[in-house]
């Protein structure tokens, strides 16, 4: 035994300490991994060992929730395959390593990692029924990354050309609002993926580069400088446009939006400085806003958040989660004006009531725009975000959108939404790529977020269009909570704090009403 609770697996233990349906933990070494009992294809059961750290950020596994032949990560929702360890949904894309198996007597032993690609670990390949040969990626966010990625993982050997205005590869815009501005992620940890995986899988990346125009009829992109390429199949992942507020003092080098690294790399000069006698004001109190002044507090840096209404986030989460997080805010040091913003004089935000809060410096967080324009121009369907289908395809075949840009069918109200969230993104960029293929897979997964403000996580799985009518369970006061909201009586959406299992428990029922 490695301890007095966790067996050591290359000793063996019993197959009947495998729950049917659950996990056993146990270690390799040093590693941490589990056990799953399954049945196979032919009837036959087998088990299963692989790492139990979730290949995102290193979550246990073993903590998440097992369906069927998949578990669920229990921070990020992130979804993995038992049989093989391949991640089926993101924010998780990389497989989790599989261990050689021995079943002997009632016996379980745990031998060697297997090699990458080995027998029994090779991710399912999607056939390419479509006969797609050349595919186009507008867009180099999480959407984009997804299905560049995907689109190799399931065998597509035709060209890929990813065309980003960023001017580095995808990254992890998740950590740019927290870890990253905080302090605690250096440059290091934003590529989603090593730089020269681009290369050895034959993916063209062109940096700085934006798109012009869309002609669907001879399917062609236009890139800046007049040169086009052609494309079978073409992903529009443009994401969205920080808005940017048309007031006097704000088209000043001082004032800022958060959408990329250049942008994070100025507000974290601009924290520095203030450090020395400044301070911040954050021009809006969503979760960009509430993340950007918890890190940048979390900085030593003094800072004020200005909202016009008296408490954030009512419209994503409720009038209670809202006052919930503004007050660990406050707590933490944050100050909350109440206004709306006229003027930045460059050492004052005037707001429309003439309170003047100091500041050396602005950030701004007012939503986005979809950046839509290109669809428009070309023709296809657009209604605040470019318009698609369960299956991510536009009012043209062969044309998919997915992210921020794109309004799709809301897999548990039937709805067309749109969604800003990084999983949401990554999951519909990787549905996209599969189905430009052939594979016809309709999305029927609840939208997912988190959200981090001072070491509190929230949780949220489904969409609330309206976040008037809901149940509180547990306590906010004690920081462990579940919230349900309700539309005409049926649950579309939870929350959850300190409550990883029961959420993704709850997401799995909203799941369950998506199909």
């Amino acid at each position: 035994m490695a301890d007095d609770q966790t067996p050591d697996l290359t000793a063996g233990v019993a197959l009947s300490d495998i729950p049917t349906g659950g996990l056993l933990a146990g270690t390799v070494g040093d590693t941490e991994v589990m056990l799953a009992r399954y049945t196979d294809d032919a009837g036959r059961e087998q088990v299963s060992a692989l790492d139990s750290a979730c290949t995102h950020v290193g979550a246990p596994l073993t903590n998440g929730l097992r369906t069927g032949n998949c578990v669920r990560c229990p921070f990020h929702h992130a979804t993995f395959d038992l049989r093989t360890g391949e991640a089926l949904l993101a924010p998780a894309y990389e497989p989790l390593a599989a261990y050689d198996v021995t079943v002997a007597d009632g016996t379980v032993t745990v031998g060697a990692r297997k090699a990458a690609g080995a027998a029994g670990t090779v991710p399912e390949q999607v056939p390419n029924t479509r006969g797609v040969t050349s595919v186009v990626v507008i867009g180099g966010g999480g959407a984009g990354f997804a299905a560049v990625e995907r689109l190799r993982r399931v065998g597509y050997d035709g060209a890929i050309t990813v065309l980003s205005g960023e001017s580095a590869n995808p990254l992890d815009r998740t950590k740019l609002s927290k870890a990253y501005l905080a302090g605690g992620a250096g440059p290091d940890k934003l590529p989603l993926l090593a730089e020269g995986w681009y290369a050895e899988h034959d993916v063209d990346v062109r940096t700085t580069t934006s798109a012009t125009g869309i002609d669907l009829a001879e399917r062609t992109v236009t890139l800046e400088g007049g040169e086009q390429l052609t494309y079978d199949a073409l992903l529009i992942a443009t994401g969205g446009e920080p808005r940017r507020l048309d007031l006097p003092g704000f088209d000043s080098s001082h004032v800022h939006v958060l959408r990329t690294r250049e942008d994070a790399d100025a507000i974290i000069a601009a924290a520095q400085a203030a450090k020395d006698g400044g301070s911040i004001a954050v021009v809006g109190a969503g979760f960009i806003g509430l993340e950007v002044a918890a890190a940048l507090t979390g900085r030593g840096v003094e800072v004020t958040v200005v909202s016009p209404s008296e408490t954030p986030l009512t419209g994503p989460l409720g009038e209670d989660l809202g006052a919930f997080v503004k007050a660990i805010h406050e707590d933490n040091g944050v100050t909350f004006v109440t206004g709306k913003a006229a003027e930045w004089t460059g050492s004052e935000l005037v707001c429309e009531d003439g309170t003047r809060v100091s500041a050396s410096a602005v950030v701004v967080g007012a939503g986005v725009v979809p950046r839509t324009d290109l669809a428009e121009a070309a023709g296809l369907t657009v209604d605040d975000g470019i318009v698609v289908d369960a299956r991510g395809e536009t009012s043209h075949r062969g044309v998919f959108a997915a992210g921020d840009v794109a309004r799709f069918p809301d897999p548990v109200t039937k709805r067309s939404v749109r969604v800003e969230h990084w999983a949401v993104a990554q999951r519909a960029g990787a549905l996209a790529a599969m189905n430009m293929l052939g594979a016809g897979q309709d999305l029927d997964e609840p939208a997912y977020f988190w959200s981090a403000h001072f070491g509190t996580n929230i949780r949220m799985s489904g969409h609330a269009e309206s976040t008037s009518d809901y149940e509180i369970e547990g306590s906010l006061a004690d920081v462990d909570a579940m919230v349900r909201y309700r539309e005409d009586g049926r649950v579309t959406a939870v929350a959850g704090i300190k409550r990883d299992l029961e959420t993704l428990e709850l997401e799995e029922e909203l799941l369950r009403q998506s199909v």
